[in-house]
């Protein structure tokens, strides 16, 4: 390529190599032959350039898929979403990359860090316990009468997002409540028990990636989805954890953000993208979500009902994960709300770096684009 673009002939000498970091480099060594500075003594100047890519096959690559597995996702939306993540493995394998790592941080109100993380220095969690509450007598209420008995319409909710169901009312008629003398008394066990759940500590530390001391609190009683699977380079593992997504709970982005996040820094409470070219590492997370924020943080919890609160931590933890070092792409999936489709747009670290997905090819026509642009050859010297 050197001496197809060699036009006016120059002697010159090129040697290429691969260096230890895994990047080509070509050096190109010549002698040139002066004019003006030949009448001060000076008839040729040694030059030399020096030009270094990453061989798309071997450019150290950490990517943190951080994906949506809220309520609204279950059914066809989800499997949707497994066949699309798995095409991007499949497609980033195909390279045979020994120096990419791929995270899966599945989030929804909240992220399952796992239980075999219980005693781990950066986690705060109880212990579980048991307590006997006071006596219990069942009592009951006789119906009367039940007339104009009718089908109607109710909304529901699932994730925000409003269904109809049809329900049989009744104008019922009911007596009075008496002890139900045929069932006898009971005391209830109150249990409290954790199941892998982790909530936000307190602000500012809500949105900072490191451990540095604060313990992030373990949330008792509360159930989320997949455990996440921390940088590994076995594509089969990450495929599991993509086939095992569930849909459950309400929405709240900083959530999946905060490790996915965590999942590419060096620093505890995860610690697998150590490794010798850290340094030098690209660093990519890929945040695919189906709708807005409805739920914002409310102390350690994720339970209350401030949208903006929530859309404020969002795009300011975007922010912090940008300044980081980390290329965002963002993948708004099925999303009418324009609000949302704007924050997920300025979220991501440029314009042609978000995608706006409004079916399931289209899904995974920006996957497939996401990988191909993580796999193209890409000059850094």
């Amino acid at each position: 390529m050197v001496n197809a673009n060699n036009q006016t002939g120059q002697s010159l000498t090129t040697t290429l190599n691969l260096t230890t970091a895994g990047r080509v480099r070509v050096n190109v060594a010549s002698q040139y032959n002066t004019f003006l500075m030949g009448m001060f003594g000076r008839p040729t100047v040694d030059l030399a350039v020096v030009s270094e890519a990453p061989l798309g096959s071997s450019e150290p690559v950490n990517i943190a898929l951080v994906l949506d597995t809220t309520g609204s996702m279950r059914g066809t939306k989800l499997t949707s979403l497994k066949t699309a993540a798995n095409n991007l493995i499949t497609l980033l394998d195909g390279y045979d990359n020994d120096s990419l790592k791929v995270s899966v941080v599945p989030f929804s109100q909240y992220v399952n860090v796992g239980m075999s993380r219980r005693s781990a220095s950066w986690i705060d969690v109880p212990d579980n316990s048991s307590r006997t509450g006071a006596e219990v007598c069942p009592t009951r209420r006789d119906l009367i009468s039940r007339t104009n008995c009718r089908m109607e319409n109710r909304t529901r909710y699932n994730d925000g997002v409003p269904y109809t169901v049809r329900v049989r009312v009744c104008d019922d008629v009911w007596g009075e409540r008496y002890r139900d003398t045929s069932r006898p008394c009971y005391t209830r066990t109150h249990n409290r028990r954790w199941y892998g759940c982790v909530g936000s500590r307190n602000a500012p530390w809500n949105e900072r990636v490191a451990y540095s001391g604060r313990k992030i609190p373990g949330l008792m009683n509360t159930r989320c989805g997949t455990e996440i699977r921390p940088l590994t380079t076995n594509m089969n593992t990450v495929k599991s954890t993509i086939n095992a997504l569930t849909a459950r709970g309400w929405t709240y982005i900083p959530s999946g953000i905060a490790w996915g996040w965590r999942a590419l820094d060096t620093n505890e409470p995860l610690t697998e993208a150590r490794g010798p070219y850290a340094a030098n590492t690209k660093k990519v997370m890929i945040i695919m979500t189906d709708g807005a924020n409805t739920r914002s943080k409310n102390g350690m919890g994720h339970n209350g009902r401030d949208v903006g609160k929530a859309n404020r931590t969002t795009a300011d933890m975007c922010g912090n994960v940008k300044d980081s070092d980390i290329e965002i792409y963002t993948i708004a999936y099925d999303i009418t709300d324009n609000a949302t489709k704007n924050l997920m747009r300025n979220c991501a670290t440029n314009a042609g770096m978000y995608f706006d997905a409004s079916n399931a090819a289209e899904l995974n026509a920006a996957f497939e684009e996401i990988g191909r642009n993580l796999i193209r050859v890409r000059l850094t010297h």
